[in-house]
């Protein structure tokens, strides 16, 4: 199987890069040819990539500026990246993107009739987030088949995007990689925030709850993004400067240390899909905290494999790591429960090789991709609405 991997995410160091390569290695290993277009960093890429900067859908159609400049540069955007997939000439397209994408996604699919197979990695988003249904209707319903991260991503898809047809296949970690080993030297016990420090991540929550989880733990943040002035001002202002400390970027080994070390993990995003930073705290058998959205409750179990708080409640986050803290008898059997349910099923030995076969069956099911006509589009082809 040729087998390409597109996504417009690829650059930003996290969680979809790292589905993405995870996904690539083991196609490789079975045998499949990889190929990538993506919109940086290229080089990095476990095979031949094309690098392709796409200008997105503005997150509001009212915003005049924006609408305007996407129309603009779309129609060109989108006969190269549809000129870039027949070239690689693959049976399938596996595509990682957010529905500020989906424009370019349906046009690929129509101008190439290469199939597709959408890795999903959002479901509903917070009422006070553009929506933007129709493009998630857009985005889906250009896949043969969507592959999404969890039972919620799934639901939403069928229910909301119409979907024609949805698979549930989980993010995952690697047994390998979480053998014991050294962890983070931090001189005081410390709560980890893993991920890019953007809104989304709801870390402005873990610095507001900082005050409440007691004088004799830091916060140690591991990640970088555009938030990361404003949380040093957060800290700043709350008093706690001094005990939230930003790591920065990571390295594997440092991420993989920082989970060993860590009191407590948290995970208090606003939306996600299935994160991993939850699937790897529990493979390395720490407590952990999350905010109780999407699929997150599918794999944090309240009062099982850990604990749930709603997002943007800082007094909720503090109390919650302050109980994993003061209980760490019932942490560490929360802790060990998550460990043996990641173990079960979210391991990428299992995983990934579904994922795969599923891209065969979408390649096996379609005739060959007929010869069509890629030139420019004369429009872009979007139906956006705002819902809540």
């Amino acid at each position: 199987m040729r087998l390409l991997f597109f996504s417009p995410h690829y650059g930003t160091l996290g969680g979809v890069r790292s589905i993405i390569d995870t996904l690539a290695h083991a196609a490789v290993a079975a045998g499949h040819d990889v190929t990538f277009v993506v919109d940086s960093d290229g080089a990095r890429a476990p095979g031949p990539a094309r690098e392709m900067m796409l200008y997105p859908f503005p997150p509001q159609v009212r915003d005049v500026r924006r609408l305007g400049r996407f129309v603009r540069k779309f129609p060109r955007a989108a006969a190269r990246l549809a000129s870039a997939v027949r070239a690689a000439r693959p049976d399938v397209v596996s595509v990682h993107c957010m529905r500020r994408f989906a424009p370019h996604v349906a046009f690929l699919r129509r101008a190439s009739g290469v199939p597709q197979v959408l890795n999903l990695q959002e479901g509903a988003l917070p009422a006070d987030a553009p929506q933007n249904v129709g493009l998630f209707c857009q985005l889906v319903r250009a896949a043969d088949a969507v592959a999404a991260c969890s039972e919620e991503a799934a639901d939403y898809a069928r229910r909301r995007g119409r979907a024609r047809r949805v698979t549930v296949v989980p993010n995952g970690y690697d047994p390998a990689e979480f053998r014991p080993g050294p962890p983070y030297p931090n001189p005081r016990p410390y709560v980890l925030g893993l991920g890019r420090l953007e809104a989304q991540k709801g870390f402005d929550t873990l610095v507001a709850a900082v005050e409440g989880i007691g004088d004799d733990v830091d916060v140690l943040l591991a990640g970088d993004g555009s938030e990361r002035p404003r949380l040093e001002a957060l800290a700043r202002e709350h008093g706690v400067a001094a005990r939230v400390r930003f790591v920065g970027a990571t390295d594997r080994p440092t991420t993989l240390a920082l989970l060993r070390g860590a009191a407590v993990v948290a995970c208090p995003s606003r939306f996600e899909g299935l994160p991993l930073v939850c699937i790897e705290a529990l493979a390395a058998e720490r407590p952990l905290v999350a905010s109780a959205v999407n699929g997150i409750p599918e794999i944090v179990r309240d009062g099982e494999t850990g604990l749930l708080v709603p997002a943007d409640d800082p007094v909720a986050l503090a109390a919650a790591l302050l109980r994993m803290r003061r209980a760490p008898d019932e942490a560490a059997r929360l802790a060990a429960r998550g460990r043996t349910l990641v173990e079960q099923r979210y391991a990428w030995p299992v995983i990934a090789p579904a994922y795969l076969a599923l891209c065969a069956d979408v390649a096996r099911d379609l005739p060959p991709p007929r010869s069509q006509d890629i030139r420019e589009p004369s429009r872009f082809p979007v139906r956006s609405t705002r819902s809540s």
